[in-house]
């Protein structure tokens, strides 16, 4: 005899809560590297600006002028990062089970 197999609505609904929770806790987790991504860049960018400054004070000075890609440590590599937008026509309360 085949066993019969069967899931109750309260487990669904519990789950359902679960996936939800785990979803919000996600989306705020996303916002908030997207956060620090910002900062970082802008953070990148006064550094370099910086080192532009330096730069042109050192030549104004008379002293030899060095690329700011110059003064990265050797081994220094960069990469572009790409943010994917997720599908937000489901709240984070909406989830399809």
């Amino acid at each position: 005899m085949a066993e019969e197999k069967s899931i109750s609505l309260e487990t669904l609904q519990g789950q359902q809560a679960n996936l939800s929770e785990a979803v919000t806790q996600l989306t705020t987790q996303r916002t908030q590297l997207e956060e620090q991504l910002a900062a970082v860049r802008n953070q990148l960018a006064t550094n370099i600006g910086a080192l532009q400054y330096a730069n042109a004070l050192i030549e104004s000075l008379g002293g030899n002028t060095t690329d700011p890609a110059d003064v990265a440590p050797e081994g220094t590599e960069t990469e572009e990062l790409t943010i994917e937008d997720l599908d937000t026509s489901q709240s984070p309360d909406e989830v399809t089970l």
